[in-house]
């Protein structure tokens, strides 16, 4: 569950703010309307991308680099790629004592172990050490063997994660255990990236943080951001057209990041016992209030499987839940 592979290109150096905004300014309208930008700049290995209607009054170049400057804060403190991250400082010294941590790394954190245990750990924080086997070689690569991963597989367990969030402190009761916060990290990026945008006061905002969506107030004279979702087919090829204000939307699957095992195609969303290897051609995206939500949501109902996914949504009755494998698509409300 990485949050991105490794960048590759573009480059990952962060573009000035004149830059990222004068690339992809369209003006609409005259000076007393809002003015359309479009933003976009790598980090964490995937491309932030920012839609946004910013109000006359409003210095649109300050409110982005903001925007873009939390999520580079965010991928210093989440990302399991990074050796210098809190999440690999956390890893090093909670094994020996109870570590302080930040207040957005405690959240998130916070938010892995309730998923876990409300999904029967089919959703796991402490993956790290496998995850990080899987993609060593690069995402479509073979990974050395079964007896590699199933020792891979000893050192995980999310019940061994003792978070005290009102000392703001983890301790790692099992030595050996790594983290990896992919499965919902990216999620709660989009989410407080639209908040950095709103506290420079442009509340009509789309995020995409490598395809986690994140909604804010709707355009100039419109219900709602359209957003278009593909799921398993041609890339380009929309199966789900959403329309979202104040929303959040997620997709896992394994059409683009997946390793080999055997011979076999296993998505990136790991479980044990090889079920990763049986169908790799079943999507879901789960539309919830926050990112955070729907990208741990999205994580957790593609490693339990549809026909297991009716116990975990009980904990989460407002979200909406589309499903989709070959031949075969299937949409949840809410309740």
């Amino acid at each position: 569950m990485p949050i991105g592979t490794p960048p590759r290109a573009p480059s990952s150096r962060r573009l000035p703010p004149s830059v990222a905004i004068a690339l992809f300014a369209c003006a609409s309208g005259g000076n007393s309307e809002p003015l359309r930008l479009v933003a976009e700049e790598p980090h964490m290995g995937v491309v932030v991308r920012i839609e946004a209607y910013a109000p006359a009054g409003v210095n649109p170049a300050r409110a982005f680099r903001a925007a873009f400057d939390r999520v580079e804060d965010l991928a210093q403190r989440l990302s399991s790629y990074r050796d210098d991250s809190e999440l690999r400082q956390v890893e090093r010294k909670a094994r020996q004592s109870r570590t302080p941590v930040s207040a957005d790394f405690a959240r998130v954190l916070g938010h892995a172990i309730e998923l876990a245990r409300h999904s029967d750990g089919a959703f796991d924080p402490t993956l790290g050490r496998v995850t990080r086997l899987v993609r060593a070689g690069g995402w479509g690569a073979a990974v050395p063997g079964p007896s590699a991963l199933e020792g891979a597989w000893k050192l995980t367990g999310w019940r061994h994660v003792e978070l005290d969030p009102e000392a703001g402190t983890v301790f790692l009761r099992r030595s050996g255990l790594q983290l990896d916060l992919g499965g919902i990290a990216k999620g709660f990026v989009a989410d407080e990236t639209l908040e950095a945008l709103q506290s420079g006061g442009i509340s009509q905002a789309l995020v995409s943080v490598g395809g986690d969506i994140a909604a804010g107030a709707p355009p100039p004279g419109k219900p709602g951001w359209s957003v278009a979702i593909d799921q398993i087919g041609d890339r380009g090829d929309a199966e789900i057209q959403l329309l979202l204000r104040h929303q959040a939307v997620s997709t896992s699957g394994s059409r683009e990041r997946y390793f080999l095992l055997g011979g076999q195609i296993c998505s990136h969303v790991v479980v044990r016992d090889d079920a990763s290897c049986t169908d790799v051609s079943t999507a879901v995206s789960v539309v919830a209030s926050s990112g955070l939500d729907a990208d741990g949501l999205a994580t957790a109902l593609l490693a339990l499987g549809r026909d297991r996914s009716e116990a975990l949504l009980t904990h989460y009755p407002d979200v909406q839940v589309y499903w989709a494998s070959r031949g075969r698509a299937s949409a949840r409300q809410p309740r």
